[in-house]
């Protein structure tokens, strides 16, 4: 389960998202006071943290990029995007599940 301050981290995550102002996550922990030595990988990684991702709706996400990319410069709401798609491991493997299973099949023949 989320601890108060990683809900207060993803709430000004979110917040920073759709506003466009969203620069790096060490921003948003020095902003909440996290400690100059805790990794923003331990949180970003961390089980509580990507049990709040799960929550978003990625439909939303879609859209909102959508928008972005017919606005002129949105630079930092796209990568801001591109980043909450990244942590919610919504980018495909490097090979299709269909290539694997193909490449199996073949070295079983």
């Amino acid at each position: 389960m989320a601890t108060v301050k990683q809900k207060l981290l993803f709430k000004e995550f979110l917040n920073a998202v759709e506003s466009g102002e969203f620069k790096t996550f060490r921003a948003l922990m020095n902003k909440l006071n996290y400690s100059k030595n805790t990794k923003t990988e331990e949180i970003l990684k961390s089980r509580a943290f990507q049990d709040l991702l799960k929550q978003i709706d990625d439909r939303i996400i879609l859209a909102r990029i959508y928008h972005i990319l017919l606005d002129e410069d949105k630079r930092a709401s796209l990568e801001a995007a591109d980043k909450l798609l990244k942590l919610k491991d919504r980018y495909p493997k490097q090979k299709l599940t269909v290539e694997l299973f193909e490449e199996e099949l073949n070295k079983l023949q």
